[in-house]
């Protein structure tokens, strides 16, 4: 060998569903694909390469409800009564 480290197939399974959430990936496809009785361990093995954190959650109802407001500020006769 030529110094490098073994790659497992195990190895190769975890480089893929890395790779796989970094694309897009949404966790219950990845669940499927990687034959996990249910999503629960996906979530526990790839929840830390999981985007979304409660920081960036917060931000996103945030950004949401600013827009809410401000259409509702705009136009109030779309509102309903």
């Amino acid at each position: 060998m030529a110094g490098l480290p073994l790659v497992t197939l195990h190895d190769c399974r975890h480089t893929f569903a890395s790779f796989a959430i970094a694309a897009g990936m949404n966790a219950k496809t990845l669940s499927t694909i990687m034959g996990h009785a249910d999503i629960a361990t996906t979530y526990d093995l790839y929840r830390h390469l999981l985007p979304g954190s409660e920081d960036e959650a917060a931000a996103r109802l945030d950004a949401f409800f600013a827009a809410t407001v401000a259409q509702t500020v705009a136009r109030p006769e779309k509102v309903a009564a």
